[in-house]
Parts: structure tokens; C-alpha cells; sequence
């Protein structure tokens, strides 16, 4: 049984639709995960996970996804994606603090940036992203611990989109 919600994941730069189902399903395939923790996300607050009155988590994304998905966030900005998940009803069921994004370097590598949005009182609203394989970025979250030096990290490892 989930627990954990799925994480928003964010198409900033035109993608084919091989590349975006290659990275869902590299990311599921990971087998210490083996869940589809991935939601690529739409501007339609009632296409995403919705939470379950029992609590229980929903599944993001599967592979392979609609032939004709095109991602309304081409050419938006890490302040448009905190303003989307800042904005998000209660009723969608995605992680409130970390999500992907994907940028040229997925259909270079197949890499996601992973991304923690700041506290809302901040003015900088994405606090930093990190970029990861696909078949290793959900383990990475789901290993979050909050006794880690995130800022060590960062700093060792800090990564600048390519739009």
C-alpha cells in the first residue's frame, strides 16, 4: 500500500514523446521502487492524483503515455512550476515541496533535475534542483532525510537548467 504521494514532474522544454516515456519507465523499473511515482503534470489541477479519503496514495504517470501529449510548461520557468504546486487544491495528490522537471539534458541523457521549492515566506521560490538518472531519482526521494545537510549537498552537486 502507497503512502507517499506522487511527485509532480515538469516538461520545461519540448520533449519528444520517446524520450518522456523512456524516463517514467526507467524510473519505475528501478527495482528498490518499482512504482510509477512520477506524475507528468498538465495545467488541470483535475487531471492529477487525486488523495483518497483513506489516505492511502494514488500512482503517477504510467509509460507509455498519449502519443499526443504535449506539455503546457514548454517555456515556462521554475517560478511558474512553485506558482503550480503552490496553487494546487488540496484534493491533488502530489508532493508539496519536491518535483522534477525535465529540460534538453532528459533527451540528452535521460536525467531529471530534482528540485525542493523554498519556504512560501522566501522570495526565491525554488530552493534548489539536483540532477539525477532516471532509474535512480525516486529512489533518491524516497530516501530523503531530513538529518541530511542538504546545502552540503547542494553545493557539491547544484544544477542550472538547460531550456
Amino acid at each position: 500500500m502507497l503512502t507517499q504521494p506522487p511527485f509532480a514532474l515538469f516538461a520545461l522544454t519540448d520533449l519528444s514523446t520517446s524520450t518522456l516515456n523512456s524516463v517514467l519507465q526507467e524510473a519505475h523499473d528501478d527495482p528498490s521502487v518499482n512504482n510509477w511515482w512520477w506524475y507528468l503534470a498538465t495545467l488541470d489541477y483535475r487531471a492529477a492524483p487525486q488523495r483518497k479519503p483513506d489516505g492511502t496514495g494514488q500512482i503517477g504517470t504510467p509509460a507509455p503515455i498519449d502519443p499526443s501529449f504535449s506539455s503546457p510548461f514548454v517555456g515556462k520557468s521554475l517560478e511558474d512550476v512553485a506558482r503550480w504546486l503552490r496553487g494546487k487544491p488540496q484534493s491533488v495528490d502530489v508532493d508539496d515541496r519536491y518535483f522534477g522537471v525535465l529540460d534538453k539534458q532528459a533527451e540528452k541523457s535521460g536525467k531529471i533535475a530534482i528540485c525542493r521549492l523554498n519556504d512560501p515566506k522566501v522570495e526565491k521560490k525554488v530552493a534548489w534542483c539536483i540532477l539525477r538518472e532516471a532509474d535512480y531519482s525516486t529512489l533518491f526521494l524516497a530516501g530523503l532525510d531530513s538529518d541530511l545537510d542538504w546545502n552540503e549537498l547542494v553545493q557539491l552537486q547544484k544544477y542550472t537548467l538547460e531550456l
